[in-house]
């Protein structure tokens, strides 16, 4: 039998609403038989949200202002008080996409120290070069993933949560880790962090955008990547140029321009079937915003 595993909601202010995370729940749900439960770190209980769906509401420390600023409020996904016990976990950021089987995520844990991150660009990512790096650097340098898609385990020791409020509370509150959500997940985890496969989940403008428009054409046809495309689970739609709002707006066919010079077309043709995934997930969320 399939091991049971758990997802992670975060959600703080008035931007969604429960009808939108009943539908990322919905289709999280609809895409997987082994996921338990649905846990919802909240600013406050909301009415009408799923039966599947646990409330927590974030502690004081991390409900206030200047937390939610910097996004650390995010870090109260990892507290053991609201966690189940020896448990996989899956977080998904709220302008996520489920389009497959998020199983596949949860089942590469095997330890309960094991993190997985959406990984930085370039070409080193997390691996033992980094973690060299890391460590002759004095924890100076380090690869800095996205948390927008995050598995973890419920046992860590120690607790993500845990660390962030002893070294807040510490004489180390300066340590510039300690501002940023990604940058305190990386730190944490850096000797042991893995990326999120890509054939599981992406970071939109990382998997369809490029600086190059002949090496995006190019990529865009190479059967692999078509194949790998097809099984992804999620994406995830970060930063102010790659709202879904946005690119729902866009006639098919339509050259997508951010502000950092990469670009893609918004074409079936070029991304693929999972265009029509995220389409069709799409509309039912917008629609309840």
């Amino acid at each position: 039998m399939a091991e049971k595993w758990y997802l992670i909601l975060v959600l703080w202010g008035n931007k969604y609403s429960a009808k939108h995370i009943n539908l990322i729940v919905e289709a999280v749900f609809r895409h997987s038989s082994t996921c338990a439960q649905a846990i919802l770190m909240t600013d406050r209980i909301r009415e009408g949200i799923d039966s599947r769906v646990s409330q927590v509401v974030i502690s004081d420390f991390f409900n206030c202002q200047e937390r939610k600023q910097n996004y650390t409020t995010k870090l109260s996904l990892f507290d053991s008080n609201a966690l189940p016990s020896n448990a996989r976990c899956v977080y998904l950021d709220i302008d996520t996409v489920v389009t497959g089987d998020l199983a596949k995520l949860a089942s590469l844990l095997k330890t309960p120290n094991d993190m997985f991150m959406l990984p930085p660009g370039g070409l080193i990512g997390f691996g033992a070069l980094r973690r060299l790096i890391f460590k002759l650097s004095r924890q100076r340098r380090m690869a800095t993933g996205n948390s927008s898609i995050l598995a973890f385990h419920s046992g860590m020791a120690p607790n993500l949560c845990g660390e962030f409020i002893r070294l807040t509370q510490s004489n180390e509150s300066d340590n510039p880790v300690l501002r940023n959500d990604d940058l305190f997940i990386s730190w944490f985890g850096q000797q042991h962090l893995k990326a999120v496969p890509k054939n599981i989940g992406v970071m939109f403008r990382r998997e369809f955008l490029t600086r190059s428009r002949l090496y995006g054409w190019i990529r865009n046809r190479l059967p692999w990547v078509r194949q790998r495309r097809d099984e992804i689970a999620a994406v995830t739609f970060n930063g102010v140029d790659h709202k879904l709002e946005t690119l729902l707006t866009l006639p098919d066919g339509s050259l997508h321009l951010d502000s950092k010079g990469r670009s893609g077309r918004w074409s079936r043709a070029e991304m693929g079937p999972i265009k029509d995934k995220i389409v069709q997930a799409s509309e039912a969320l917008l629609s309840e915003q």
